[in-house]
């Protein structure tokens, strides 16, 4: 009896997870996306029953890897399906009103730094749009969504773009940046940690973040941080033109790590600059702004047709 009973508990729980996403929804778990010096990275690709034919990187937050335990058989991933506390919802939500939702690892600092972290995530969007028709996507028009740090990086996907010339692989060659972005709780200037009106605590754990990103302190002038070097290099307010795509900014009136002021800035620079832009200012949430779906799906559809 016990392997029928093991049986019946596996489909129950094979059905919980993809009914949560929609009656046919489907997840490819651990794509390789890029191999580098022998390292897998690897994605997990959420895809709706219905199809609305466009496609979404979402990169979680978790300080660059600051936040995870560096042992061994560790997973990366966020579980989208368990995890219906915060990105869970998010992607939950993108599936059902059709996206196609491609959850990104990246390499994780100290051992790695900005360029390299940043490199793989648009190394993720290269090779998602050359095998876009395997996805059933656009391959011109893609979206990015994250969180903090997985904000930064969506960002930056939407202000840089990277063409490698002479590629031996052709996935390569082809562009990196994406075309609409939604970020929550983004830190958009590095360096910008270190005003009187911050709190210890945020001087503190977001210079401790950014120092394990950078691998470096921030230059100083005036017992300020300057946004210099490479802080220049990785926040995504030093790259913005007019042809950078469509930035949505949700960010909280008390979170205790990204100063409030980055984000107002960031919209601003975005408009003098003839971006699309919107930016909501949440309530007491602290580290994790609530996005609104329905707007999202929204700027996403506006921005990716």
């Amino acid at each position: 009896m016990k392997p029928l009973i093991f049986m019946f508990l596996a489909i129950a729980l094979w059905a919980q997870t993809f009914l949560a996403f929609g009656q046919k929804a489907t997840k490819q778990e651990n794509v390789v996306y890029g191999v580098i010096s022998g390292m897998s990275l690897l994605m997990d690709v959420y895809q709706p029953g219905k199809s609305n034919h466009l496609g979404v990187v979402f990169i979680p937050g978790n300080g660059w890897g600051f936040f995870d335990q560096r042992i061994y058989n560790k997973g990366a991933l966020k579980e989208a399906v368990q995890d219906t506390a915060y990105y869970g919802k998010w992607v939950k939500s993108l599936v059902q009103k059709g996206y196609t939702v491609f959850i990104i690892n990246h390499r994780f600092a100290p051992q790695f730094h900005a360029p390299d972290i940043l490199a793989d995530c648009q190394r993720a969007v290269r090779y998602i749009r050359y095998n876009a028709k395997k996805f059933g996507i656009d391959a011109h028009h893609i979206g990015a969504m994250g969180h903090s740090s997985g904000a930064n990086l969506s960002s930056m996907l939407g202000v840089t773009d990277v063409f490698i010339d002479k590629a031996e692989n052709p996935i390569d060659s082809i562009s990196s940046k994406v075309q609409a972005v939604v970020t929550m709780a983004a830190p958009f200037i590095l360096s910008d940690i270190n005003r009187k009106e911050d709190t210890m605590l945020t001087r503190n754990m977001a210079l401790r973040m950014f120092l394990n990103y950078v691998g470096e302190l921030p230059e100083e002038s005036k017992n300020e941080f300057v946004s210099s070097g490479r802080y220049a290099q990785a926040s995504p307010i030093t790259y913005v033109t007019k042809e950078d795509a469509a930035t949505l900014i949700y960010y909280s009136d008390d979170d205790f790590i990204i100063p409030r002021r980055q984000a107002p800035r960031m919209y601003q620079v975005l408009k003098e600059k003839g971006v699309p832009t919107k930016m909501v200012l949440t309530h007491k949430e602290r580290h994790w702004p609530k996005p609104n779906m329905e707007e999202v799906d929204k700027w996403f559809k506006q921005y990716l047709r």
